[in-house]
């Protein structure tokens, strides 16, 4: 910006594109004024200009601005309290009287644009919180012009850069009734684009295709993985015991996940408790995990910053999990959990399609019950920033449960007594059988909790044989526990009622 330029926008005053103060240091105040530039309700289109450094007569302060304060006022396009981020310039114009800091904001595509969580409109030459009638305005004019960002092309892939296979062998059978299926001669192509995977306009996959369904997602979409540490102590400066990392398309991403999880953080342990009867022990309880890191897949913003979700798990006793992008639309720290949106809905229908979620809101209740009904205290929400959601799991006070000699504790994986032994009323415990029992309860919780459940997908989550899973099926039915409900090609298992 010229100094002509600068004194043109001077001799306007304060108006609806223009807001001057002298301050340099006002952070929200700067925060409000760009978010209600950037929301432009009145739909000029205009630029809007926030000039730093101007008396209220119009006259510059005198300030000279030197790079640490310049640098220190460009922060607060990074500082993560603008979302969604506006685009805007920042500059320093060097004048005889003083320099001026102009930050020349453009009206947003996505509006409603909140700052600290609230929404600021212009009106006039003066700004104030949106009602809710202009929030209104303000998104209808997004959905009129703009689209989430899982459903924007990914104009870096191409068709061939998606595991087709993955997407009609083990999606679309999911997704779409299967007479549906067998009548539908379309080319793959416009199959992915029916169901937004595919941008035919723009020739190639969008995000949420590429996320779901591309060999290699991180490349087009850096932040796309999961990160798994397992601390020796306390914090992330003690000694690393485990770390995995979770790549590739989610519908693969997620069997892994469910696979590990399974078989490490929410691995239960059969305890005898008398000669005739078991019960499971673990620190945290599978289910539980699982559903809170299906909820970090589905709820993270992947477009902002390159950091992963991370799950990470602590030597004294507890479990944080968190990704990128605070809440979101309906849902805020005061009406969190009983208000429930999506920042991804393609990928939850997905994931939900697949048999992984239920996105009918039940998610953290269902969590709480898991955790309760384990020992596990109440799970610690951390709903308060904006650019991250935090969920912190702490593990089973003290894992214990009550047999007919005494107390069983859990400790890190062993199993003790308060007399170093463990008895049954006969004095030998049937190693398989309990093996056998375990495996009934673990393949009915699947069923409990995922009601339609194929054995295939019990299969993904029961860490043993087809043929076992069958037999397994069969004496549960046979006990009168679950009942297969529906032809054969599209039934699924129920919990007997």
């Amino acid at each position: 910006m010229t100094q002509e330029e600068l004194r043109d926008i001077l001799s306007r005053g304060e108006s609806e594109h223009v807001e001057m103060t002298r301050a340099f240091n006002k952070a929200d105040k700067m925060g409000q004024a760009i978010c209600a530039f950037a929301n432009d309700l009145s739909g000029s289109g205009a630029v809007g200009y926030l000039v730093l450094g101007v008396e209220d007569d119009g006259k510059l302060s005198g300030r000279r601005v030197d790079d640490e304060l310049f640098s220190s006022i460009g922060g607060i396009k990074t500082d993560g309290n603008l979302l969604p981020p506006p685009s805007m310039s920042i500059e320093k114009v060097e004048m005889p009287e003083g320099d001026v800091v102009v930050v020349s904001v453009f009206p947003s595509q996505y509006p409603p644009i909140r700052y600290n969580g609230q929404v600021w409109v212009r009106v006039g030459p003066r700004k104030c919180i949106a009602t809710e009638e202009d929030i209104r305005i303000l998104t209808e004019r997004r959905v009129r012009f703009g689209v989430r960002d899982e459903e924007r092309p990914c104009r870096a892939a191409r068709l061939e850069d998606l595991d087709l296979d993955l997407f009609r062998g083990v999606y679309l059978p999911k997704a779409i009734n299967a007479q549906v299926i067998d009548d539908d001669d379309r080319p793959v192509l416009d199959q992915l684009s029916a169901l937004r995977f595919y941008d035919s306009e723009a020739k190639c996959p969008t995000n949420a295709g590429v996320l779901l369904f591309a060999k290699h997602p991180e490349r087009f979409i850096p932040s796309g993985y999961l990160q798994y540490v397992k601390f020796a102590g306390e914090n992330n400066a003690s000694e690393v015991l485990q770390e995995n990392v979770f790549r590739g398309p989610l519908v693969k991403m997620v069997q892994e996940l469910d696979v590990f999880v399974k078989t490490g953080p929410g691995a239960g342990r059969p305890v005898p408790v008398s000669a005739l009867r078991e019960e499971m022990v673990a620190q945290y309880p599978f289910w539980a995990l699982r559903e809170l890191l299906l909820n970090a897949i589905i709820h993270r913003d992947y477009f902002f910053g390159n950091a992963p979700i991370k799950f990470y798990e602590y030597g004294n006793g507890r479990i944080e999990i968190s990704n990128p992008g605070g809440l979101f639309g309906r849902a805020n720290p005061q009406n969190f959990p009983v208000a429930n949106d999506y920042r991804n809905p393609l990928i939850a229908e997905a994931l939900k399609a697949l048999g992984f979620v239920n996105k009918y809101n039940r998610g953290i209740s269902k969590v709480k019950e898991d955790l309760q009904a384990n020992g596990n205290p109440a799970p610690i929400f951390d709903v308060n920033k904006l650019t991250e959601f935090r969920v912190t799991v702490l593990a089973s006070e003290s894992g214990t449960i009550k047999s007919e000699s005494g107390t069983i504790k859990s400790e890190s994986g062993t199993i003790k007594s308060e007399s170093g032994t463990i008895k049954s009323e006969s004095g030998t415990i049937n190693a398989r059988a309990y093996d056998i029992k375990s495996q009934e309860e673990s393949v009915f919780e699947v069923v409990r909790n995922n009601p339609g459940v194929k054995k295939e997908r019990i299969f993904l989550t029961v860490q043993t044989s087809m043929r076992s899973i069958q037999r397994t099926l069969e004496r549960l039915a046979a006990a009168g526990r679950i009942e297969y409900r529906g032809a054969k090609r599209n039934g699924g298992w129920f919990v007997r009622t």
